[in-house]
């Protein structure tokens, strides 16, 4: 696959790690500040911002070394490259690190496949000519508009400039352009879900942890009592944490980085999860415990809530994890050390908790049922289904 070999090994590594593998390369340490921040109110998108902006620069920079060899290498590089670049997204399905930049080059992102191409090969081969033609016109508007332009690009290789075979035009211009914008619309959407899911596991393992319990792998641990596991769907709905008390005796909780610009998505929260439900044959009381970044300025809301006997924490509220902890008192009778604390020594108390907390065991679970139904949902409009092959990394979404 001459594109796979044209995009240069490092750039791969930023698209194919899972979440264990990013918070290995992250640092743990820097992770633990990311959640400390966090549990201190501040605001998730500000931590992880710089992270996806130096994703950005080298998954783009990646591409643009891409067409730099190409350029440089092979004669009319750009004459055959959108057919190439369907030719490797269909061939390399299961891998992220050649998939990805293959569906960059013809102007793709995960979204517009599922609402473009699908898996008909009719369609791609249309797409083809219609992309094709997009460039075409694209480039004789900017010649029109701007007048005629030459560039060079190069790269150096032991010592040594490699330039452009011919000058590059507004066509060849065009065309990278387009691959860097379709790489930033991948990235920051990926990232956007990818962080979301990352850091909730990260910090809705930490504030329980803190406030007391232990985590297991799940419901069927043999500790019964003061324990959490992730990513629960022992109910019609899945949730992202439970605690058990005691046997009988649980509850659940939801956990979004929702700003209260996302009134419906609040809604949806609160009608997830009924008070009862059935665990291994016994029937269970369950208390539900929402955790947002904000909660939307409405009375229905508060009303919605009221009625369902839902507890809501907003995550923008200095040291929210003492909210959690005295509305656990209130509900569940469940007293934690980080009440008795002063306010003054809160940070710090958190902060030493935070040291001794195992983050990659909250990662080191079983993907969570909501993941595999997606991953089913989306298959049929990105692959052909060959054999059974399977087309993500299960851990991707972690």
């Amino acid at each position: 696959m001459i594109i796979d070999e044209l995009f240069p090994e490092k750039g791969k590594l930023v698209l194919n790690a899972n979440g264990k593998e990013f918070i290995e390369r992250l640092g743990v340490d820097a992770a633990r500040q990311v959640v400390f921040s966090v549990l201190m109110g501040e605001n998730i998108r500000t931590q992880t911002e710089p992270l996806t902006r130096r994703r950005v620069a080298i998954a783009t920079g990646a591409m643009i070394y891409l067409f730099a060899k190409g350029w440089a290498e092979i004669d009319d590089f750009t004459e055959n490259l959108s057919d190439q670049a369907l030719e490797q997204m269909f061939a390399s399905r299961s891998n992220k690190a050649t998939f990805w930049p293959a569906m960059w080059l013809i102007g793709l992102t995960g979204k517009s496949i599922q609402n473009v191409l699908r898996s008909n090969s009719a369609t791609r081969q249309n797409y083809i000519q219609d992309f094709e033609n997009a460039i075409e016109e694209a480039s004789r508007r900017c010649q029109e508009d701007f007048g005629p332009i030459s560039m060079n690009l190069g790269y150096i290789v032991k010592g040594e400039l490699k330039q452009n075979i011919r000058p590059l035009e507004w066509k060849d211009i065009a065309r990278l352009s387009t691959a860097i914008g379709a790489a930033t619309l991948t990235i920051r959407g990926s990232e956007k879900s990818t962080y979301g899911k990352l850091f909730e596991r990260l910090i809705m393992g930490s504030v329980l942890t803190i406030l007391g319990f232990q985590h297991v792998r799940n419901a069927q641990s043999t500790n019964l009592e003061k324990v959490f596991w992730l990513s629960d769907s022992s109910d019609d709905r899945e949730c992202d944490a439970t605690i058990r008390m005691r046997p009988g005796k649980l509850a659940r909780f939801d956990i979004g980085f929702i700003g209260k610009g996302n009134p419906e998505i609040m809604k949806d929260k609160l009608s997830r999860y009924s008070s009862e439900i059935e665990q291994n044959g016994i029937d269970n009381i369950s208390q539900t415990f929402i955790i947002v970044d904000r909660m939307p300025d409405t009375t229905r809301t508060f009303n919605s809530a009221l009625r369902s006997g839902t507890e809501i924490i907003q995550m923008s509220m200095q040291c929210w994890a003492i909210e959690l902890a005295q509305k656990l008192k209130m509900r569940l009778g469940y007293d934690s050390e980080i009440r008795t604390i002063p306010e003054d020594e809160i940070s710090e108390y958190i902060k030493r908790k935070l040291q001794t907390i195992p983050f990659l065991d909250f990662l080191n679970t079983t993907i969570p049922m909501k993941w595999r139904a997606i991953r089913e949902e989306a298959q049929p409009y990105l692959t052909d289904s060959v054999d059974g092959e399977e087309d993500f990394n299960e851990e991707d979404d972690l």
